[in-house]
């Protein structure tokens, strides 16, 4: 009987104390380009070789300035209540999704690029697979503002 109660101790003990801690791979390479995913399930990247259908996302097109833009995303991110901007640079936004229940946190961090375009990598601080929820956040992100162009 004690050893479940230790295995849950323990589970909970290491979750709790790594969802906090800032990922490592955070910011941009000095070549302007996010670092590379991990090799777990539960990262995508724009900057990831598109034959690794695992990590690769498309990045986001734009329409409109990019200041614009740049706004409308941070008032996308400001609505949802688990959201927050944490580092907002020139052409770089960084953001902290935490989830409700676990209280889990996602990295999602948008590059500003040429052509209006916006490379994106969202990434899970802990554990080993994200069941595609990076992937659809930054599709869900992508309709909205394509939603708010019209």
């Amino acid at each position: 009987m004690q050893k479940p109660i230790i295995l849950l101790f323990a589970f909970c003990f290491i979750f709790t104390s790594c969802k906090d801690r800032p990922a490592k791979g955070l910011g941009l390479t000095p070549e302007n380009k996010f670092f590379p995913c991990p090799k777990t399930p539960n990262c995508v990247s724009s900057f990831e070789n598109p034959n690794d259908e695992e990590h690769f996302i498309s990045p986001i097109k734009f329409f409109g300035g990019k200041e614009a833009t740049i706004k409308k995303l941070e008032k996308l991110i400001g609505a949802n209540p688990n959201a927050k901007i944490v580092e907002k640079k020139e052409n770089y936004l960084r953001a902290e999704y935490t989830s409700s229940i676990f209280k889990f946190v996602d990295d999602i961090q948008f590059y500003f690029g040429q052509e209006s375009t916006i490379h994106v990598r969202s990434a899970s601080r802990v554990g080993r697979r994200d069941f595609g929820k990076n992937r659809e956040r930054v599709r869900e992100i992508e309709f909205a503002l394509q939603q708010s162009a019209n």
